[in-house]
């Protein structure tokens, strides 16, 4: 497989090509429940995470929340 580029967070980044969120998530080790996935500034639901292919430029924020106070 070939490499693609994107940019995550800010970064560039080089993915294997047909990647979905759901497989970039994992290889990332993007561990619990309280995180949003944005792609090309829209939000993508969780259910999508496994059908939602990553293309080259595409441009994703991986944004956790945790409580606190």
């Amino acid at each position: 497989m070939s490499k693609i580029k994107i940019t995550v967070n800010g970064n560039s980044v080089e993915i294997e090509e047909n990647s979905t969120i759901n497989d970039f998530i994992k290889e990332r080790n993007v561990t619990g429940k309280m995180f949003a996935v944005e792609k090309n500034l829209e939000i993508i639901n969780k259910d999508r995470y496994d059908s939602e292919v990553i293309n080259e430029g595409d441009s994703l924020e991986i944004v956790g929340f945790f409580g606190g106070g």
